[in-house]
């Protein structure tokens, strides 16, 4: 069976709509654009947006507002910090920003990027809100894993980071998968060149990145997320 990488890109960034999906569809490639629907480039450029819907592209919810919980090392932006919200206010953001997406793609399913990888809300150690937006969504993207996975795809997935990576260190990951049946990989960047965001992939080596998997289809096939979760629901 053909092995799947999903390529996702967050955060509604310029350079996705001007230079990655331009690119991914040259080459053949599907990816995943999680957007926040509160972004402005979304609504200054709703027809750029909706051009890289109808290349066939992901557009995933990413919330509204992007909330976070705070770290130790950073403190979130009020009031969209995770510790002040409800499951019910979760569940209602998410709500939202499906419909917002709706107007742009005109689709009704979707999958969700966890904004930060966050998946509690509320004080101290939080409460999950996984079971509150299982109506909302097919399929879930969050945590970190720096191995591909096999077998059927679960509700949460997790996700390589290829920021700040060279394209050998990715290729060296995925090339693994030759020998994985069944093999399904997500890899979660921001943005593609320095400038773009404060995390990012050197566009260079993104553009690398992109050639090797196109030149590689007889065996690997760049997908989205949501086709992950609908191809691999029944292995």
């Amino acid at each position: 069976m053909t092995a799947l990488i999903c390529l996702t890109y967050d955060d509604a960034l310029p350079v996705h709509r001007e230079i990655v999906a331009p690119i991914l569809s040259a080459r053949g490639l599907r990816g995943t654009f999680y957007v926040p629907s509160a972004r402005d480039d979304l609504h200054e450029e709703l027809d750029g947006w909706r051009r890289v819907a109808e290349m066939g592209h992901e557009l995933g919810n990413h919330s509204c507002w992007h909330p976070c919980r705070t770290r130790a090392d950073w403190e979130w932006k009020p009031p969209y910090r995770l510790e002040e919200y409800t499951r019910e206010r979760m569940h209602d953001e998410l709500l939202l920003a499906n419909r917002v997406l709706h107007l742009i793609d005109g689709r009704t399913e979707r999958s969700y990027g966890a904004t930060c990888s966050d998946l509690t809300c509320g004080l101290g150690q939080g409460v999950s809100f996984l079971e509150n937006i299982r109506d909302l969504f097919t399929v879930v993207r969050s945590g970190l894993r720096d191995l591909p996975m096999t077998g059927a795809a679960p509700f949460v997935l997790p996700a390589f980071h290829a920021d700040h990576r060279s394209a050998d260190e990715i290729v060296a990951v995925v090339e693994t998968m030759h020998s994985l049946p069944d093999s399904w990989i997500l890899l979660g960047m921001h943005g593609v060149g320095a400038g773009t965001h404060n995390n990012f992939i050197d566009a260079d080596e993104h553009r690398r990145l992109i050639d090797w998997i196109a030149d590689q289809q007889e065996w690997l096939e760049a997908v989205t997320v949501l086709d992950v979760a609908h191809r691999r629901s029944s292995v």
